[in-house]
């Protein structure tokens, strides 16, 4: 069983705030217990600028890890790439299926979510930035425990269940529309592919809809009463680990939190099933690579190059 590709929504753009107070450092004492979720600069010889004259990226990662097991060593099943335009109040993040089969470098050919088993964190953002030509500044990774444990602590996200799921592999049990997600709940969502369609497609696009729900949760709360922003920091200083400085994460958590959820793009890279070796596995689509340039230039996808959803329903 293919454990949360949940850990998703992961780092939730808004709770980046959360790291900047309280931090500890990854590698410090304590910093491997569970559960945690870590934010790390891509480049370590780069301090990306922060001040709205350029795109950010930030990769989210997943964790397969079981409780006891090396978040960073195990396989990567959530990855999504999040580009943020200061400038223009918008933001696309573009996900990507556990199965795509893709070149890992310095590993040959393999499915993208075995990039973080060769080398943790950095080589999966090596994978994506040799796939899509996008120089990657942040990764955040987390596990399925730091999710459930971050949704809790912030007295759950509301969700808009687009259409029902029943699913026993994940425990997913909801009917649409809008419901409010304890974690464990909220970790079924992320994980289910069995209730849609597209299946892994589908669930990567629901990742996605765990973020926009988390940024729409954030901005309502704190606008009703500024003293949420206690309660989210709370949650992010009880589970993050970081090596970047106050500074850079405070500017970091203010640059996603700014972005309407009105102004997010939310989007899967369309591909195909097919067997490599006896394995099933994911071939991305050849059109991908319009939507990676298009992305590239200033961390959105026009309208006219965005994939439709993999879950359209007539």
């Amino acid at each position: 069983m293919r454990r949360v590709a949940a850990a998703v929504a992961l780092g939730l753009l808004a709770w980046l705030a959360g790291t900047a107070v309280g931090a500890v450092p990854v590698g410090a004492p304590g910093a491997a217990a569970a559960p945690f979720l870590q934010v790390g600069r891509a480049h370590a010889d780069f301090t990306p600028t922060l001040d709205g004259d350029r795109p950010i990226f930030l990769l989210f990662i997943g964790s397969d890890a079981r409780p006891g097991q090396a978040v960073e060593g195990e396989r990567a099943d959530s990855i999504h790439l999040v580009g943020i335009n200061p400038a223009k109040g918008k933001a696309s993040i573009l996900g990507f299926p556990r199965d795509s089969w893709v070149e890992i470098p310095g590993h040959g050919t393999d499915k993208i979510n075995a990039a973080m088993v060769y080398g943790g964190p950095d080589t999966v953002v090596a994978t994506v930035e040799a796939l899509t030509g996008i120089t990657i500044d942040y990764w955040v990774l987390t596990s399925f425990d730091g999710f459930q444990a971050m949704v809790n602590d912030v007295g759950g996200l509301v969700v808009d269940v687009p259409f029902p799921m029943q699913d026993p592999f994940s425990g997913s049990d909801f009917e649409p529309g809008r419901q409010r997600l304890d974690g464990r709940q909220a970790l079924a969502f992320a994980r289910d592919r069995h209730s849609l369609l597209s299946g892994d497609f589908g669930r990567s696009e629901n990742q996605g809809r765990l973020f926009l729900a988390a940024l729409t949760q954030f901005r309502r709360e704190f606008a009703r009463d500024p003293s949420r922003l206690l309660t989210w920091v709370a949650a992010g200083m009880r589970h993050v680990h970081t090596d970047l400085g106050a500074g850079e994460i405070l500017d970091l958590a203010f640059t996603a939190a700014g972005i309407p959820p009105a102004g997010v793009r939310n989007m899967v890279v369309p591909g195909t099933t097919a067997m490599e070796g006896g394995q099933s596995v994911v071939l991305l689509s050849g059109g991908a690579a319009v939507i990676y340039r298009d992305m590239a230039k200033d961390g959105l996808v026009s309208p006219r190059n965005a994939p439709p959803s993999p879950e359209e329903r007539v």
